[in-house]
């Protein structure tokens, strides 16, 4: 079995555009910000907020969202919701349009690691799939979105190994009595976010009429 990264400090896996479409945002963000302070005072006031609401979005959609692979098990970070998965909630890795892990409880996907696509596929190489885990490919073929120069092939693969590699050294048991406490899935909203961009929307609309 090919060797696995330790998880003591956490892995961090986030979009391959997040950078460059938070950037952009925030870029954006800023220069309406910059152009609309030559405008009368309300003007300028709404200008600033629509940069400020643009920089937001482009962290809320973009940068916040990840998925983390730790000791506890992985932890999926999505807009609107964190969802902690632990290792022996684990059923399932799938990767059909998101990657996906799938629970007794459900499945939970994974906002920022969205399938690669058929430009995925175009671009992988031959290593993509002699290098992936055996369970990515149980007839032999490879979905786009597992191809492992995908960041989230990537971390499909890495969470199937790390899975395997605590089973194969006795860290977790699959076969013993189970805690309901150990298995459930934890959940948690997070609507701040979304209510900061929409209070920032709202007064920068209100700034525009004033104006």
């Amino acid at each position: 079995m090919a060797s696995v990264p330790s998880t003591a400090s956490p892995l961090v896996f986030r979009s391959a555009a997040a950078p460059w479409l938070t950037g952009f945002l925030v870029a954006l963000g800023a220069a309406v910000a910059v152009l609309g302070l030559a405008g009368g005072p309300a003007s300028a006031v709404a200008s600033v907020l629509v940069g400020a609401a643009l920089g937001q979005l482009g962290w809320w959609l973009y940068w916040r969202p990840r998925v983390v692979v730790e000791d506890g098990g992985v932890r999926i970070v999505n807009p609107l919701h964190t969802v902690v998965v632990p290792w022996r909630a684990l059923v399932d890795v799938r990767t059909r349009f998101t990657l996906t892990l799938v629970t007794p409880q459900g499945a939970w996907s994974c906002f920022a690691l969205p399938s690669g696509g058929a430009s995925a596929a175009l671009r992988g190489s031959p290593g993509d799939l002699r290098g992936t885990h055996p369970s990515a490919r149980p007839d032999g073929t490879l979905r786009p979105g597992d191809l492992l120069g995908t960041r989230g092939g990537a971390a499909a693969d890495l969470i199937r190994r790390r899975w395997q590699s605590m089973v194969e050294d006795g860290t977790l048991d699959v076969f013993a009595d189970r805690d309901a406490d150990d298995d459930a899935v934890r959940t948690e909203l997070h609507p701040v976010p979304a209510l900061v961009l929409l209070v920032l929307a709202g007064l920068a609309a209100a700034g525009l009429l004033a104006g």
